[in-house]
């Protein structure tokens, strides 16, 4: 929940910095274009709620397939991945609609009226640099915990 709640994070932020463009539906995100800041940051934090392997959404989906298997729910594991599978064509399907805009009709950040702080650029890249590389401290963090609950 912790990688998802992250993630969640991370898009809401990067929305929420649209409050001054007159965003009123998902269409308003095609005057960005793909190769906006904005546009990478929701892209990175989709792919890794949709389990994409090199983020720490997918290893959070391995745990669970693991625990499935560790405790022989087999009856689960049909279940499982057509989940699995109708949660990735969703996502899929936002990640193509956020490189499938128009990027002609782009102007810079400053005639939006954005207010690009540079908190945003610090939580965000913090952020994403835990979704991106958190694989590699998950066993330390796991470590951690279980060193406080004993």
């Amino acid at each position: 929940m912790f990688i998802y709640n992250l993630s969640l994070f991370i898009i809401f932020y990067t929305i929420f910095q649209f409050t001054s463009f007159d965003v009123k539906t998902t269409q308003s995100f095609n005057d960005l274009g793909s190769n906006n800041y904005f546009s990478k940051v929701l892209i990175i934090a989709l792919f890794s709620m949709a389990g994409v392997p090199p983020f720490w959404g997918f290893f959070s989906k391995i745990f669970i397939f693991t625990l499935l298997c560790n405790s022989n729910f087999f009856i689960l594991f049909p279940f499982f991945f057509f989940i699995l599978f109708l949660g990735l064509y969703f996502y899929i399907q936002n990640i193509r609609f956020l490189n499938a805009t128009n990027g002609s009709n782009f102007q810079p950040i400053i005639e939006h009226g954005l207010r690009s702080v540079p908190l945003y650029y610090y939580v965000v890249n913090t952020l994403l640099f835990f979704i991106i590389f958190g694989f590699i401290f998950t066993e330390d963090l796991l470590l951690i915990i279980s060193w406080f609950l004993i």
